[in-house]
């Protein structure tokens, strides 16, 4: 038997239940506009900072 962890809710980072689903819990406890926030501010966030640069040190300034 495997043992999957418990899902956080990256909108609210709620730890659901074992027996909860994610898509379940995001249409029960968040608005539609709470979500595509959410979905909006993570593309905002990729685009400032991707993450192959982010790691990258630059050493070619100097």
């Amino acid at each position: 038997m495997t043992f999957d962890p418990p899902v956080t809710c990256p909108v609210c980072e709620e730890v659901l239940e074992l027996d909860r689903d994610l898509e379940d819990h995001l249409i029960g406890k968040h608005t539609q506009r709470e979500v595509a926030r959410y979905v909006v501010s993570q593309q905002e966030r990729a685009e400032i900072e991707p993450v192959g640069e982010a790691a990258t040190p630059n050493y070619s300034s100097h």
